[in-house]
């Protein structure tokens, strides 16, 4: 085991005690979201009730299988009749939530930010090392996006170049273990990365950051086959162009004006 894993094994971890209505508002946000894509998409309204189930619900069962955990929301008996209410009221207020889309972004970004620091916790208080804790934070804040792009027939968005999402989960669930290393306490720990990830997702989303395309470096680097022209030789800088002398047996040029 590396030497970071080792002390953040080391390390107390305190759970977070989140009150039920900040992770069912976090729910809330997610479902609002699936049946944001159902209403662009035009899909009927048990389509809109599978995409508001899966983006609200799909981040955190994945997160719990991963641990070999019974699922909070199969568990709970709220979270599904909140999932429910918010998909009919995301189908029928979609005007609504387009007006508002400042305002649901920036909740976007905050549930972003909790899904990932939550998945970071119960990753190491399940006693996973550093590089597993990251994937399951990260996977449970972009696993409902997967699922409902898959389910809509869409291009998945956490794979094409866009505002952070991804890239700022693993930003904060990385700047988390890092802090936990270094034998911050863990509140401070969990409060460190919901700021990062929330910050770049809001910053990414105002200002347009992405991150940089894939770039080939053989491929940029120019190749001279076989059989290729050699290129004419490069004059010096400064030095001017020397031309042969004219031969005097050649024919003078003719006169324009005749």
């Amino acid at each position: 085991m590396s030497a970071v894993g080792s002390v953040l094994l080391a390390a107390p971890v305190v759970p977070l005690q989140l009150p039920l209505a900040v992770d069912l508002t976090a729910v809330v946000v997610g479902a609002l979201a699936g049946a944001s894509v159902a209403v662009r998409d035009r899909l009927d309204v048990v389509g809109g009730l599978l995409l508001a189930v899966a983006m609200g619900l799909g981040g955190g069962i994945i997160r719990d299988v991963l641990l070999g955990q019974l699922p909070v929301a199969l568990s709970s008996h709220a979270y599904l009749p909140t999932v429910a209410v918010a998909a009919i009221s995301g189908l029928v207020f979609a005007s609504l939530l387009h007006r508002l889309g400042r305002v649901v972004a920036v909740l976007d970004a905050f549930a972003l930010a909790l899904f990932t620091v939550v998945g970071v916790e119960k990753a190491l208080l399940a006693n996973l090392p550093a590089g597993s804790a990251v994937f399951v934070g990260v996977s449970a804040a972009v696993g409902g996006g997967i699922i409902v792009d898959l389910l809509a027939g869409r291009p998945v968005a956490v794979v094409r170049r866009g505002p952070w999402n991804a890239t700022a989960a693993l930003v904060g669930a990385s700047v988390y273990l890092l802090s936990s290393s270094l034998g911050v306490p863990s509140r401070v720990c969990e409060a460190i990365g919901f700021v990062v990830i929330a910050g770049m997702r809001i910053v990414s989303l105002r200002w347009g950051v992405q991150n940089p395309e894939s770039v080939d470096v053989i491929a940029a680097i120019p190749v001279r086959r076989r059989g290729d022209p050699r290129p004419p030789p490069r004059r010096p800088a400064g030095r001017p162009e020397v031309r042969p002398p004219a031969d005097p047996r050649a024919d003078p040029p003719a006169d324009p004006e005749t």
